[in-house]
């Protein structure tokens, strides 16, 4: 396999041109098609100046323009700066203030930035003009990504992701998901979404499958395109998931080509493991971040534990206690990470920032611990641990417990401030019907948790405050309470 970023995508126009790779609303790419369109676009963006290093920033729409842009800059030697859909004019601006790009394509609806301001029919026209001859291909070394992080608070992180790391998260990916070239997979996530960048559909591509892509997600539209192209597995952020298992159609026969799906952000809790595993449908629990170009461990799809699996065997993981010595099985601590897929620099305007300590390894922030298998669970950030009365609590923990509490859509735990406790665990519960009481909350918890984790207040709301890629945006969960 090339390291070069979407050079399999190339191998594969050449060898199995005319199988489908990519569907989108009424229209289909081939391979060859694919490729002929990321030629055409090398060619655009030759015409407008781009330059090999240069830095391209995009509106992450989900449209295939998206997804060619995405292989032309980087095919190019250029460097991609992809962005969610509803970007600001503020985020914006700090985005080109850190990369200073010299193009910014989007839609109609774009913001304005600063460099050339591209429209995606200025870069997407079927036309014959021909690409010129790319010069020195980037090596593995060049970055071809920069993924800005979304952090809930401070100035958002650019993860310069290089062709080598998007290669090693490829083989990472590859080594353990059963992705094979009769597989069609289904992408209803944003565009720059590290999933995506370096996730399933560039699996499904390595393997000369189909990719579907959804212009957004919607449980109906979700269930309709499987139904309608025969979708074997997708990938789904667990508010994602928890959506699909309580549709009302989820039971019934549309999703019956469905054989799993892949569980990022975090895992899938328990209760909605159980009701797609009911179903029919594994769930592939992963762990990964931007940082990581995507997945590290993955869990088996039938595996019943509430793991994210083992590591992938190019990736080394450590669970270390505050002293940074290795934490015991059973024992929680920070995630550490080493592996070529792992980033070595934030870029910023300043200069760049290394991500890893002097040994190689990324202090994730995130707290897990090994089972006696070596099986990876991540129970929560280092700082969302809820600290009352002395004890220490993982908001996880609680959530999952209350998972399946009668009615609950959502779930959320945090910590409110306390005077007596400094912080008493405090549920966030939407629910379907009706507004239940702390009690019932309580009686559901009896004999699963022990009394001191329990929550003391509870808040019924009637959403979670999530960011632009579905992740829960703990951090606001207490401003919730003054509503």
């Amino acid at each position: 396999m090339t390291r070069t970023f979407g050079a399999h995508l190339a191998v594969s126009a050449a060898e199995a041109g005319s199988r489908t790779a990519l569907v989108f609303e009424d229209r289909t790419w081939t391979y060859a098609q694919l490729d002929l369109a990321v030629r055409r676009t090398v060619a655009r963006l030759d015409k407008y100046g781009v330059r090999k290093g240069d830095r391209v920033v995009m509106q992450g729409a989900a449209r295939p323009e998206a997804l060619i842009t995405l292989f032309a800059v980087t095919r190019m030697g250029a460097v991609l700066v992809p962005l969610h859909p509803q970007v600001t004019e503020g985020e914006l601006g700090v985005v080109c203030e850190e990369t200073a790009p010299c193009a910014v394509v989007g839609d109609s609806t774009f913001p304005e930035g600063t460099g050339n301001r591209l429209a995606w029919e200025d870069l997407h026209v079927d036309d014959e003009v021909s690409a010129p001859a790319v010069g020195e291909p980037p090596a593995g070394s060049d970055i071809a990504i920069i993924a800005f992080t979304s952090g809930t608070s401070g100035r958002p992180k650019g993860v310069a992701l290089t062709h080598d790391n998007l290669y090693w998260s490829m083989v990472n990916g590859l080594s353990r998901l059963p992705v094979g070239q009769d597989d069609t997979a289904l992408v209803s996530t944003p565009l720059a979404h590290v999933a995506v960048l370096g996730g399933l559909p560039q699996y499904t591509w390595a393997r000369r499958g189909t990719v579907i892509l959804a212009p957004r997600f919607e449980p109906d539209l979700f269930i309709d395109l499987v139904r309608d192209h025969r979708v074997t597995c997708a990938f789904a952020v667990p508010a994602m998931s928890a959506l699909l298992a309580r549709h009302p159609r989820f039971g019934g026969g549309e999703l019956d080509t469905l054989r799993w799906i892949l569980s990022g952000g975090s895992p899938a809790q328990t209760a909605t493991r159980e009701q797609f595993r009911a179903r029919g449908v594994g769930v592939v629990n992963s762990y990964g971040l931007t940082e990581t170009a995507a997945g590290v461990t993955y869990s088996a799809a039938d595996d019943p534990a509430a793991s994210t699996g083992s590591p992938v065997p190019q990736v080394e993981l450590r669970v270390v206690d505050g002293t940074g010595a290795p934490a015991g099985a059973g024992s929680p601590g920070e995630i550490w990470v080493r592996a070529p897929s792992v980033a070595d620099v934030y870029w910023t305007a300043a200069g760049t920032v290394p991500v890893t300590d002097g040994e190689g390894w990324f202090h994730t922030g995130d707290r897990g611990l090994f089972d006696a298998e070596g099986r990876l669970s991540v129970v929560g950030r280092l700082k969302d641990t809820i600290i009352t009365g002395g004890e220490n609590i993982d908001p996880a923990e609680v959530e999952n417990a209350l998972a399946d509490f009668p009615g609950a859509v959502e779930v959320a735990v945090s910590g409110a401030p306390d005077p007596v406790w400094g912080e008493v665990v405090t549920a966030f519960l939407v629910t379907a019907t009706g507004t239940p009481t702390l009690d019932e909350v309580r009686a559901h918890l009896d004999g699963r948790l022990a009394r001191h984790k329990w929550p003391r207040r509870l808040c019924v709301v009637p959403a979670l405050p999530r960011g632009a890629t579905g992740k829960l945006q703990r951090a606001r969960l207490t401003t919730l309470l003054d509503n």
